[in-house]
């Protein structure tokens, strides 16, 4: 069973962004962080989650790591954030550029990403914040400082709402939650080539075949260039993931064979 990350983010594009912008920002930096370090995303308004405020929290509480995106404050992702820290369990927030923050967080680091969506940005902030969910989750969060200082201790979730919602984990369900990610894949195999360029995405099409340095291998299904950006639907052994694919050390050619 894949870990889960729960996003809380604006449902609908606030005032002062683009149409379908948000939608872009899950798609193209979210979701390929998640994937990229290990996690499954579901997002606040997914169809799969009901919309009762009880069911919202229990998936807060439940899920295995929440990614709060606080762009234009977004009360959702300040509610989200104020349990998962109230509760110390493992969080990561992120914000655009333009947006600043009415809330005070000074004991968290909130990342920041480049609203405008560039290429030459969108595949570095995947990887920044990959790595921020995958050492968040690794590393158990300090205790808050607040309720240690008032001599409280971190909030605890009712037994009962654990015991309805989540049943006992079995011994195999409990190892897959706590399988580790891909490993670099190290020596690069002999059919590796070279990194790709600009130009060499450009003419990437459907059925081609490339290599991710923690997938390994795998085969191109669909192709997005609807924008400026390359969003790439891939099958590797490990499973489908949706990446955007920029020139960078993550993406190699494969060696045609003579």
């Amino acid at each position: 069973m894949e870990k889960k990350c729960f996003i809380i983010m604006p449902n609908n594009d606030p005032e002062g962004y683009a149409k379908g912008h948000i939608g872009r920002v899950y798609q193209y930096i979210l979701v390929p962080a998640c994937r990229f370090a290990g996690f499954s995303p579901i997002r606040m308004d997914d169809p799969t989650i009901q919309e009762t405020p009880l069911d919202i929290i229990n998936t807060i509480i439940e899920s295995d790591i929440v990614l709060c995106d606080l762009s234009s404050n977004d009360p959702h992702a300040l509610y989200g954030f104020a349990i998962r820290q109230s509760m110390e369990l493992p969080i990561v927030l992120m914000k655009d550029l333009k947006t600043i923050l009415t809330a005070n967080i000074p004991e968290y680091e909130v990342l920041e990403y480049d609203e405008s969506l560039r290429i030459d940005t969108v595949q570095s902030e995947i990887e920044t914040l990959s790595e921020a969910l995958k050492k968040v989750f690794a590393n158990k969060p300090e205790p808050n400082s607040i309720l240690n200082r008032l001599n409280i201790g971190s909030a605890q979730a009712p037994e009962i709402i654990q015991e309805l919602i989540t049943p006992p984990l079995s011994t195999e369900d409990e190892a897959e939650k706590h399988e580790s990610h891909l490993p670099v894949i190290s020596p690069l195999p002999e059919f590796v080539g070279d990194l790709f360029t600009q130009q060499d995405i450009d003419k990437l099409k459907v059925g081609d075949s490339i290599f991710h340095i923690n997938y390994g291998k795998g085969e191109i299904l669909t192709i997005n260039k609807q924008t400026k950006d390359s969003l790439v639907k891939i099958r590797f052994d490990a499973g489908t993931k949706l990446l955007v694919v920029v020139a960078s050390g993550i993406f190699r050619k494969i060696i045609a064979k003579k």
